[in-house]
């Protein structure tokens, strides 16, 4: 607030005047003068009332008059590089804004400006009317003329050590930030901006507890900028840049100054604000004299041992320069009365970092002098799933570095100026989403899954009917054909590609979904939350079983050439499907109680594909989890946007949420979460094959015993061939020999457990530091699906190729004249073996992985590993 003194200012009425001409009278110099003088004199001056930190007059300003300041204190200051500076206070009695007038001449503009420090009384004398009065009194000009004197003096004593001040703050100066404030809508970026703000509001000292790069600058710039001492000078010291004594001690000269007259940069400020940061780093004595300092106003400089009492028992200099004090951790100077501020780190502070974002890519557009630049959804995911270990810091550096590096004419950045930023969970991944043009779009269409499911069922339901009703041999059903030659070996095959996606448009659970419709239609009812304590502690178990019964029933009853006993198994596993579905909502079969799901599930975490979204997107910008709970369309707001993104979705069917997906167990590809989310966190990654399962993976013991019982199949479904070593190839194993034939069939199931366990405890014998049985155990996982595909690849060579003479007989229209397309078995071999031997490599990859061991310590899981893969080949080839 400037002072304002209207050309119709009042005149002083006769007791004012009395009242001035005896306050005159008695002053040092006005004294001196003619009795008519100071009449003269008194007459003319108006009285003004000041409130404090009013302006006065402003530096560069026209001289309007002189001042005569009645009572209270003002200051005159100067504007400099370092901001506003002291150079003199006026008190009671004394005179001011006369050096620009000067003794004669033309008046120049004020030199300094001046304000009011306390509430005060002025006299105001109008630049007109002095010059009348020196014409009229000439000995008003001697009076001028010694305060001139006087002051001229002072005035450049004080700019020689004005140009001396400027010099030794230059490099510590910081300039403030005015007009910003604290940047973010999170919980955490409410909380602070409120301590600023009562920061702001007085002066005491500030202990700011801020890790390297969070703003801690920037924030006392605001915390400066918002108090009394905004005009003043803002710097900041970090011990970290200090130089060091001999011993490795910080040499504090710079901040405290030395006996011998050098000043520090607390003397050197005066009045202002001080950013102390790194002050662990000082020494206890270091901070003593900081307390002292806070508690009394007066710098201690630095002084040898044996004068510091001399330079202590000196006449004080205080100062008021507010410190605010820094460092990483807790720390405080006790018996201080301080505002205490914690910053935390960025990673801590997700919810702000779109904020953050949005204000550095204004400012460096603004400063280019270029159009706004904007970031879209998958520029956010990267920023939001970085770390950060150098915080406000780093995220700065990245999106100047990226506006640079965005063309001209181009309003988004492009993802790929922002390679530097990766998660290390996205670590050697690629978002296919945004790869592959048109994925998307049709991912989030009603084309997938859901139009996929009557071609599904178009082919299910008459090959069900047929195998249950039609011819009973191989070569003469098409249920038969499909399932063990097609569905068996390319449905392994799919796994280390996409995971469980069969399970989208699984037949069985289209059924289900169907017939809960229909049910539902019926009979309106809720259905059943999930019995989860029960399904987690048993429902694995329970899905163990359903295929141990699968196995047994397959290989003594012999279902692969059994066609009703094949379409009956695809009907009790679709009845499975239906039940829990008019009961539970959702898919609970798929994803608890499902030996095909299971499997699926296992199989999924050796996939090339994984599906997962943003935790810090999904935490600081989603307010609804359509994707995990279901919800009505969202409005989305981002500059690529399509119109079918946020969608309204009844929420996973499996109960997953993306964002906490450990593996691929629980994820069935069917994108619920990729049409469901407003934000686009979702991410279809392209990945290393098999990286669930030693990126933090944690097994558990029912999928391990699935895991052992498929490896186990491999040997079950050749054991008249390892009979036969023992000379029992005459052994009848079916479903007329039940008591011969369960306890050989078990024995050969348990032919893994017994030598893969065996091989662990002696890995453990000789290295205890290798991981337990039941981490290591998932680095066969990669051998099991080998396995049981070689098994299967002589039925997709030599039969899948016949499905139409087949299908033919099937509907009896005779099999002749149809066209096949098979290969030898030389063919099938051949490739059995290419699988078996690459296997080995991605089957020991992950083993070197899992245990993160030499080789040397895995010598008996190797040796296990390349044991199996020669037996297989003298079973399967």
């Amino acid at each position: 607030m400037t002072l304002q003194i209207s050309p119709k200012h009042p005149e002083p009425d006769r007791q004012e005047i009395e009242d001035c001409i005896t306050w005159l009278s008695f002053h040092r110099i006005w004294g001196k003068l003619e009795s008519e003088t100071i009449a003269a004199i008194a007459e003319s001056l108006r009285l003004l009332r000041v409130e404090p930190d009013a302006t006065i007059y402003e530096q560069d300003a026209n001289p309007l008059g002189l001042y005569l300041l009645k009572w209270g204190t003002v200051e005159i200051y100067r504007a400099s590089p370092v901001g506003k500076t002291h150079i003199i206070y006026r008190n009671a009695g004394e005179l001011f804004g006369h050096i620009s007038l000067g003794a004669g001449g033309e008046a120049e503009s004020y030199r300094s400006g001046a304000a009011a420090i306390a509430r005060s009384e002025i006299w105001f004398l109008p630049r007109d009317r002095f010059e009348e009065l020196k014409t009229e009194h000439p000995e008003i000009n001697g009076a001028i003329n010694t305060l001139l004197a006087q002051d001229l003096v002072k005035f450049s004593r004080r700019l020689a050590q004005e140009q001396a001040r400027i010099q030794g703050l230059q490099p510590y100066v910081r300039p403030v930030p005015v007009g910003e404030t604290i940047i973010g809508e999170s919980k955490s970026a409410r909380k602070l901006a409120q301590q600023v703000q009562q920061a702001a509001a007085d002066l005491k000292p500030v202990f700011l507890h801020a890790p390297p790069g969070s703003g801690k600058t920037f924030l006392a710039g605001i915390i400066h900028a918002g108090s009394g001492l905004k005009d003043r000078p803002f710097a900041e010291i970090d011990c970290a840049q200090l130089p060091r004594d001999g011993a490795g001690a910080v040499n504090t000269d710079i901040l405290f100054g030395r006996y011998d007259g050098r000043q520090g940069a607390i003397a050197l400020l005066e009045r202002g604000t001080l950013v102390i940061d790194n002050i662990q780093l000082l020494t206890r004595g270091d901070r003593d004299r900081l307390a002292h300092y806070l508690k009394t106003g007066n710098a201690i400089p630095n002084a040898p041992v044996e004068i510091q009492q001399q330079v202590m028992e000196r006449a004080p200099q205080p100062f008021s320069v507010r410190l605010i004090l820094a460092s990483p951790g807790k720390l405080s100077i006790s018996g201080i009365d301080a505002h205490t501020i914690k910053l935390f780190s960025l990673p801590q502070r997700k919810a702000d970092i779109s904020a953050f974002a949005r204000h550095f890519l204004d400012q460096f557009c603004r400063e280019r002098g270029r159009a706004p630049l904007q970031l879209d959804q998958a520029d956010l995911r990267r920023l939001l799933s970085y770390d950060y270990p150098g915080n406000i810091t780093e995220l700065e550096g990245i999106l100047k570095r990226a506006a640079a590096m965005t063309p001209e004419g181009h309003s988004v950045i492009p993802e790929q100026v922002l390679w530097s930023v990766e998660s290390k969970k996205n670590a050697f991944r690629v978002d296919l989403l945004n790869q592959i043009p048109g994925l998307r779009r049709f991912l989030l269409s009603d084309w997938w899954p859901e139009r996929f499911w009557w071609p599904m069922m178009i082919i299910f339901v008459p090959v069900t009917i047929m195998g249950l009703v039609g011819p009973q041999t191989r070569d003469s059903n098409i249920a038969l054909n499909l399932f063990w030659a097609w569905w068996w070996p390319f449905y392994l095959l799919l796994f280390p590609v996409v995971g469980r996606l069969w399970c989208a448009v699984c037949p069985f659970m289209i059924v289900g979904e169907w017939v809960r419709k229909l049910s539902l239609w019926i009979w309106p009812r809720e259905l059943l939350p999930w019995p989860n304590k029960w399904l987690n502690k048993w429902g694995a178990w329970v899905l163990w079983a359903g295929f141990v019964a699968i196995y047994l029933w397959e290989k003594l009853w012999d279902l692969p050439h059994t066609a009703y006993l094949s379409a009956w198994l695809l009907l009790i596993i679709t009845a499975g499907a239906v039940i829990c579905s008019v009961i539970y909502e959702r898919r609970l079969w798929c994803r608890h109680l499902c030996p095909i799901g299971g499997m699926n599930g296992m199989f999924a975490k050796l996939a090339m594909v994984e599906l997962r979204s943003t935790p810090q997107v999904c935490g600081t910008q989603c307010n609804t989890f359509g994707c995990y709970r279901g919800s009505d369309a969202t409005p989305v707001n981002f500059p690529d946007a399509l119109p079918t993104e946020g969608q309204a979705t009844g929420g996973c069917p499996l109960y997953s949420h993306p964002a906490q997906l450990p593996d691929n167990r629980d994820c069935m590809f069917c994108m619920t979460c990729i049409k469901a989310c407003p934000n686009r966190s979702g991410q279809l990654n392209f990945r290393f094959p098999a990286a669930d399962i030693w990126e933090g993976h944690r097994g558990f013991w029912a999928e391990i015993a699935l895991l052992l019982l498929l490896f186990g199949g491999v040997f079950m479904h050749r054991s008249e061939a390892i009979l036969g070593w023992f000379g029992w190839g005459d052994l009848a194993i079916d479903s007329d020999h039940l008591a011969i034939a369960i306890p050989v069939v078990s024995v050969l199931l348990s032919i893994p457990l017994i030598l893969t366990y065996s091989a662990h405890r002696i890995a453990r014998f000789f290295d205890p530091e290798m991981p337990d049985y039941k981490t290591v155990i998932y680095a066969y996982l990669p051998m099991v699906l080998a396995g049981n595909l070689a098994y299967y690849l002589p039925s997709a060579m030599t039969e899948a190729g016949r499905i139409l003479p087949v299908a033919a007989r099937t509907f009896g229209f005779g099999g002749d004249g149809w066209f096949t397309l098979t290969w030898s078995l030389d063919v099938a071999q051949f490739l059995q073996g290419v699988t078996l031997l690459s296997i080995l490599a991605f089957s020991l990859f992950p083993l070197l992985k899992i245990t993160r061991r030499p080789w040397m310590k895995n010598l008996p899981h190797i040796v296990l590993m390349v044991g199996f893969v020669a037996v297989w080949f003298i079973l399967l080839i």
